[in-house]
């Protein structure tokens, strides 16, 4: 473990699972991109030459900065709701991260002003604004997508449930008691979730877990139900 990861670790340990997801923000992201996910606007041009190999691996690492942007905003979002609107909770563990931390106060003002009903808002928003900047289409509409990184609070809490040693049936029980929106939450999904975080001998990597779920769903295509922002 890295001494910067060691001591966000402790520094977050008094506020367990609430600040989880917080240590890591500015420097990692999932290995999502060769998944797929955001894509291009470009079309396909067939196989790959040197040119478009390079071409290639740029929308890879544009995927992957966009990617991190959005749940980096997620977990500021998340984080500071489940902590009461706690600025100091947040603003430590980031820093060292001159842009982090200006991520963080513009979502910060903007949860304080009542603009931000739920942190999936604040993701689309910002996973949006940054594959606009980079020419690539997201491949779904921008509730759907912040309808799914809403569902991502699945993953979380499932998480924590296994943290805390919770029993698979028990912490599946907990969570659909946590989450009680069946339209954002279904009970299919917590179901699925749990399968996954209880498989290992292990959790799974967290992040990675929750872009999982955020992807699989944008992926999807777009249902009835109302998103949490848009």
């Amino acid at each position: 473990m890295s001494p910067r990861r060691g001591s966000c670790l402790r520094a977050l340990r008094p506020l367990r699972a609430a600040l989880l997801t917080l240590c890591g923000l500015a420097a990692g992201a999932a290995a999502l991109a060769q998944d797929g996910g955001a894509t291009s606007s470009a079309p396909d041009a067939g196989p790959a030459s040197g040119t478009q190999a390079h071409a290639a691996a740029a929308q890879r690492e544009s995927f992957r900065r966009c990617d991190e942007q959005a749940f980096l905003v997620l977990n500021i979002a998340r984080n500071y709701m489940m902590t009461d609107r706690n600025r100091d909770a947040v603003m430590p563990v980031l820093k060292d991260d001159a842009a982090a931390v200006k991520t963080a106060e513009a979502v910060m003002d903007r949860i304080d002003a009542g603009i931000v009903r739920h942190p999936g808002q604040e993701a689309a928003a910002a996973l949006f604004e940054c594959a606009a900047a980079h020419g690539m289409n997201v491949g779904a509409p921008r509730e759907q997508v912040a309808l799914c990184f809403t569902r991502t609070d699945v993953a979380f809490f499932l998480h924590v449930e296994r943290s805390k040693h919770v029993v698979r049936e028990n912490a599946v029980h907990n969570v659909g008691t946590r989450l009680t929106s069946r339209a954002l939450y279904p009970t299919a999904l917590i179901e699925q979730v749990s399968r996954t975080v209880y498989a290992g001998a292990e959790p799974p990597d967290l992040r990675r877990l929750m872009g999982t779920v955020a992807w699989a769903c944008i992926r999807e295509r777009p249902r009835a139900a109302s998103a949490a922002g848009g």
